[in-house]
């Protein structure tokens, strides 16, 4: 978005993947503008800590061209959300709170506020490990400054993301505590889910094997994901076996089965001359354009800002 409203100054954008995504977002550039927490970002730290070609102004402008469509909400996340909040809030509250722009609003509210008074942090998972990364160095090296007594001071870290990443945590965490020499630091990470989701990590650097959450790929963060979601639930083994069975028995079943198939609609299609197949892998190249340029592509903005 900030790149996008950076290249076409007039641009209109209407966010449809995912409606908390999108409410969060809205958030953030409220609490740039002052909305939230009553302080605004002044234009320095705007072109500092969030994208160098923008100000209060360009960010303002930004924030109102913004249109959330309401209906992309996940089920998940109705179910599970409000509930870990409540836990949150209830006993968590000298805890400093983290979260990944796909968390569940209320969750991402209770990470924006604390993080405007440096008790949090909202953003991609490497915001999230840097800022628990530096808080442990900043408590490491406090404790390193004062007269040993034997205390063990403990920091406690919501982890509002995909669970998966708590690999890279511990490593940080691990590395800046022996790069110290510090034994008197403890960093808790706190995963803010549904009782059921859980995941493998499988890593001998952290001796982890299993903890709570859900995993990167399922798209539900720290809501519960597949682990908690009553139509993913379906799809136990059993039903694998039945499919299985099917395919193997003959032809009257595998008939069954055709018809289950995705349409093939698009098969042979033109759309202006073009294949239609071959335009549904254009966004896929212009993301990759913007992954490794950092700028969306000139073909991209030509086709956006052309009127015709």
């Amino acid at each position: 978005m900030l790149n996008a409203s950076a290249q076409i100054p007039d641009l209109t954008i209407m966010y449809g993947p995912d409606t908390y995504m999108g409410d969060n977002l809205v958030a953030l550039f409220d609490a740039v503008l002052g909305k939230v927490g009553g302080v605004a970002w002044d234009d320095e730290r705007i072109k500092r800590e969030l994208h160098p070609a923008h100000n209060q102004a360009s960010i303002r402008k930004l924030r109102d061209s913004i249109d959330v469509y309401p209906s992309g909400n996940c089920v998940v996340h109705h179910m599970f959300g409000s509930e870990v909040v409540r836990t949150v809030k209830e006993h968590y509250d000298d805890a400093y709170v983290t979260a990944h722009l796909e968390v569940p609003g209320e969750m991402f509210e209770i990470a924006l506020e604390k993080s405007l008074v440096n008790r949090g942090v909202v953003g991609s998972t490497s915001n999230i490990l840097n800022f628990i990364s530096e808080k442990v160095d900043e408590a490491a090296a406090k404790a390193a400054n004062v007269k040993a007594s034997g205390d063990k001071t403990r920091l406690k870290f919501i982890l509002g993301t995909e669970a998966g990443m708590v690999t890279s945590i511990v490593k940080s965490v691990q590395e800046i505590l022996a790069r110290r020499g510090c034994d008197s630091v403890e960093a808790e990470i706190v995963f803010p889910v549904a009782a059921e989701a859980v995941m493998g990590v499988e890593d001998e650097a952290t001796g982890l094997s299993v903890v709570p959450g859900a995993g990167g790929g399922e798209g539900c963060s720290t809501a519960g994901g597949c682990a908690t979601c009553p139509f993913m639930k379906m799809n136990d083994l059993d039903a694998l076996n039945d499919v299985v069975d099917m395919v193997l028995t003959g032809e009257e079943d595998i008939a069954r089965l055709r018809g289950h198939l995705p349409p093939d609609r698009l098969q042979g299609k033109m759309l202006g001359g073009v294949k239609a197949t071959d335009l549904g892998s254009e966004p896929i190249l212009h993301m990759r354009h913007f992954m490794k340029e950092g700028s969306m592509s000139d073909d991209l903005v030509r086709r956006i800002t052309n009127k015709c």
